[in-house]
């Protein structure tokens, strides 16, 4: 039988558990890219500002239904703006790698979460049915990784890929992760887009003073041409 003097004392058994739990969390605070890498990407963005603000008014009632969606799912709100990196709210983007649709979901993505894809019918183009799968994938990433950043390398790159760099690099510090050029500027331009523009308002439906053309000479402030995709930047 142990002594008084060799029991374990539960207080400090308690103090190493919330130790613990708190170390555990600041990996998953930590994962987010460096300020760096994401002003790299702002710089990219910012000459686009007004173009993307003016999208973002025009997709208001798509973004509300989404943003919805996301709440449901208890999603970041956050994800809302995956679409207008994707394909700009364009319902009929289709990529060269054969990705298609408002959230540009690759054919095996698409089917996993219950769309068809086929050569008569391809769901990808259906907002409704997209949204409901992209949402679906989403909430699988989120609660696998539990992070915005490794969440979003993810739906780019694929879950396996970003699993198998945490374990190699022995760490959840998306910097310090060994991933495709490709997926890296995806993750860093999505968090720029998210510094760029101000979510609130665009749920909020704010209305700002917004002046297509110069008074004095007639000239358009802002660049009314398509915007393509903000991936391809």
């Amino acid at each position: 039988m142990l002594s008084n003097r060799c029991r374990p004392i539960p207080i400090l058994h308690l103090v190493a558990k919330l130790m613990v739990v708190y170390c555990f969390s600041l990996s998953y605070i930590n994962a987010s890219p460096m300020a760096s890498d994401i002003e790299t990407q702002w710089q990219v963005l910012s000459p686009y500002k007004a173009q993307i603000e003016v999208h973002l008014k025009n997709n208001q009632s798509l973004i509300d239904k989404i943003a919805d969606k996301l709440k449901v799912h208890s999603l970041p709100i956050d994800f809302i703006l995956i679409p207008m990196l994707e394909s700009s709210y364009d319902p009929s983007a289709i990529s060269h790698a054969d990705a298609a649709g408002l959230w540009q979901l690759m054919p095996a993505t698409a089917k996993r979460f219950g769309l068809q894809v086929s050569a008569d019918k391809d769901q990808r183009f259906n907002v409704q049915a997209s949204t409901k799968a992209a949402v679906l994938y989403l909430q699988f990433l989120y609660t696998k990784f539990g992070d915005i950043a490794l969440t979003l390398a993810a739906y780019n790159a694929g879950e396996g890929r970003v699993a198998r760099a945490i374990t190699q690099a022995e760490s959840r510090h998306f910097s310090e992760l060994q991933l495709p050029k490709e997926t890296r500027r995806y993750v860093h331009r999505f968090y720029a887009l998210r510094k760029l523009i101000q979510i609130k308002d665009i749920l909020q439906g704010k209305k700002s003073r917004l002046y297509l053309f110069d008074h004095q000479n007639t000239l358009p402030l802002i660049n009314l041409s398509p915007l393509p995709p903000l991936v391809t930047l």
